[in-house]
């Protein structure tokens, strides 16, 4: 079986690869450029030249394909929409296109949580309406779209996938960010900090999206992915502190004040065409202060989906990694 991996020298898509050769599985990446991808993609996976918004460099990639999971996109809080939107989208578009006239079997669709909206979430299941806002959400929610649309052909299975914010060794997303304001000492909670994450770990995603890529009941499926913890950012924040042996976080910010202070920014710097995002956003706010609790039944139920490691396993693992490859940030004095 031969499974086209897109995004195989990221973070997401460089999991999945190796992990779908650790159980013996021929492996492809669609890559820009071959030569400067080989050191950033496991040992053995076959790279194939193309990219998802030129049509036309698709059919190579795809040829012989089994599955695709398709992990690439354009991920940030101030991206070009335009941009995001041939990437994320029409690519996503024409990869659909391309895999099923090549007799491809399945395709995983890698989409996110965001598509359910920047507000309060206690408990949201996946039969919630969309809920637009910024160019990474609003392009999730078009590409899931598509792919949903697609499925209504009859040809190609689809499966989209929704993780949190992913996190563990080799994420350059989630974790760097805060370790960031953490070190120097400019973290803030908005709110009293019991607000819950929307974390998974890196290899429980990687497992439940190898059986999306397999499973009879995920044809057609839409799933809702994280760790089940309903963890507290003020645990999860503390606990970084406490690895990188500084004080933890004491500031509050009320909620009201950091809203406003969000939407004035945003359109200051959009005002401005700033090109670097402000330092507090709609992304950001979900993060810091918005509940993100959302239910997962669906995946246990229909893809077994267990979770097996939450944020005090899973830190350390990520946080040896930073250190091991000298990407901690130097501490405030």
């Amino acid at each position: 079986m031969v499974t086209l991996v897109t995004g195989a020298t990221g973070f997401i898509g460089g999991a999945i690869a190796a992990s779908l050769q650790d159980r013996g599985h021929s492996v492809r990446g669609l890559v820009r450029d071959p030569a400067k991808a080989r050191a950033a993609v496991p040992a053995g996976v076959e790279l194939v030249r193309g990219d998802v918004t030129d049509p036309a460099s698709l059919a190579r990639a795809v040829a012989g394909v089994d599955r695709v999971i398709h992990t690439a996109g354009l991920v940030g809080d101030w991206l070009d929409r335009a941009d995001a939107r041939r990437v994320n989208v029409e690519g996503t578009r024409n990869l659909l296109t391309a895999a099923d006239s090549a007799g491809a079997r399945r395709f995983v669709h890698m989409s996110s949580l965001s598509v359910l909206g920047t507000k309060h979430h206690h408990g949201t299941d996946e039969d919630a309406p969309y809920m637009y806002g910024d160019p990474y959400t609003d392009t999730k929610i078009d590409s899931e779209r598509v792919v949903r649309e697609f499925k209504s052909l009859g040809a190609l299975e689809t499966v989209c996938l929704r993780p949190g914010f992913v996190y563990g060794p080799g994420d350059r997303q989630v974790v760097p960010g805060l370790l960031d304001v953490l070190a120097k000492g400019q973290f803030i909670y908005v709110g009293d900090g019991s607000k819950e994450m929307n974390t998974i770990y890196i290899d429980d995603l990687v497992d439940v999206a190898l059986v999306a890529a397999e499973a009879p009941a995920a044809a057609g499926g839409v799933y809702n992915l994280n760790d089940g913890a309903r963890t507290p950012i003020s645990d999860f924040v503390t606990f970084i502190a406490e690895y990188l042996d500084i004080p933890a976080p004491t500031k509050h910010v009320p909620p009201p004040v950091a809203i406003a202070g969000c939407y004035t920014l945003e359109t200051v710097a959009r005002l401005s065409r700033s090109r670097k995002p402000p330092r507090l956003n709609r992304s950001k706010l979900r993060f810091v202060y918005y509940n993100q609790h959302y239910s997962i039944d669906k995946a246990r139920r229909e893809l077994g989906f267990a979770p097996k490691v939450g944020y005090r396993e899973a830190l350390p693992a990520t946080l040896e990694w930073f250190s091991t490859c000298g990407l901690l940030p130097a501490l405030a004095a």
